[in-house]
């Protein structure tokens, strides 16, 4: 089979790893490629024999980027003549099924945050309309599906979790950790998070707050000075061996305003971090079982976070129960288990006659 998937970039964040993991399973039966609307080389391994397309935008003028992204999308659906196409995140979704009017290719477009999250007008307005052409729309929470009653086409695979489960309760540091770009420190709240840590960094000096992912912007390490705690304040940067940093960390945080399906969480509990996070929508509640396999705090709640941090630094025997709950709790999003979903849903698309 033929099969095009859609994809803004290859290179960091969740939606990029998923996308790269399903298209590393996908060319193992299937000939496939990957359509990109970026110019950086994709960070995560891909396969050799996926084939990789551009579509550069010229960018003299920018009230014409929407008409010459539909007719390259266009051209490429028509010459590549796939059998199905995928999409994945809202506004290439929107472009995708635009552009597959006419050619009426068989499609499953994948909301990779929350379909709830708050989009543009000029996104959410045509999604309304234009995610009922699809023939499957994959969500990444059971909350999105109950939430969008609009919808008909719908259905649920969780993203994976790709690490090995780690347990090991010795070599671990003193050390909370955070994952996710400085830039998207809104959405990630990380400003929660110092506002938190402000709370309790100073009853404990020997205990660290460490940052993963893109030092692309100083607004959290310029409140971390701010509040006189840029002493207890790390900044990591991008890594691509996120497992083994998470194998020394002994606490992990998630204090995002919202989430799609978090990876970093699944990805933490897999390596036997202690996780506490915000019950925000979505994803955190559906992964975490309550004082079994990690805390959960009330979400946007500066003093519950900080509480939970504390209670994790201060009780070891804590830590070390939820580090085993996490790690028996992430089997059910084995990455085994959830490509086989993707077939599954392939198979179906692809044969049913009715679409």
């Amino acid at each position: 089979m033929k099969i095009l998937l859609f994809v803004d970039k290859l290179f960091g964040g969740g939606a990029e790893r998923v996308a790269s993991i399903l298209l590393n399973h996908l060319c193992e039966k299937h000939n496939v490629t990957a359509v990109i609307f970026n110019d950086k080389l994709p960070s995560y391994p891909l396969n050799p024999h996926i084939k990789i397309q551009k579509i550069a935008i010229d960018g003299r003028f920018r009230i014409l980027h929407p008409i010459e992204r539909l007719s390259k999308i266009r051209e490429i659906i028509r010459v590549e003549s796939s059998d199905l196409i995928l999409s994945f995140l809202v506004e290439i979704n929107n472009y995708i099924l635009l552009s597959n009017i006419i050619p009426r290719k068989k499609i499953i477009v994948s909301e990779r945050t929350s379909i709830q999250r708050h989009q543009p007008l000029w996104i959410s307005i045509p999604r309304r309309f234009l995610y009922k052409m699809a023939n499957k729309v994959v969500l990444t929470s059971n909350d999105d599906y109950n939430h969008t009653k609009w919808l008909k086409n719908k259905t649920v695979i969780h993203n994976p979790v790709i690490f090995n489960p780690f347990i090991n309760h010795n070599n671990r540091n003193k050390i909370i950790i955070a994952v996710g770009s400085q830039k998207r420190w809104h959405i990630k709240g990380f400003d929660l998070l110092i506002e938190a840590w402000k709370k309790i960094a100073q009853l404990h000096p020997d205990w660290k707050l460490q940052f993963v992912g893109l030092n692309n912007n100083n607004y959290i390490s310029n409140l971390a000075k701010l509040y006189k705690i840029d002493n207890q304040v790390e900044f990591l940067g991008w890594t691509d061996e996120t497992d083994k940093v998470l194998q020394t960390k002994s606490i992990y945080v998630l204090s995002s305003r919202n989430e799609g399906f978090p990876n970093s969480l699944i990805e933490a509990m897999s390596q036997g971090c202690a996780c506490v996070a915000f019950d925000c929508k979505t994803g955190p509640n559906e992964i975490i079982t309550e004082g079994k396999s990690g805390l959960l705090a009330c979400n946007g709640d500066i003093d519950d976070l900080a509480a939970k941090l504390q209670l994790l630094i201060e009780d070891e025997n804590l830590r070390q129960q939820l580090s085993v709950g996490a790690v028996e709790e992430v089997k059910r999003f084995d990455k085994n288990m959830i490509m086989k979903q993707w077939d599954e849903l392939i198979e179906d698309v692809t044969h049913n006659k009715q679409w």
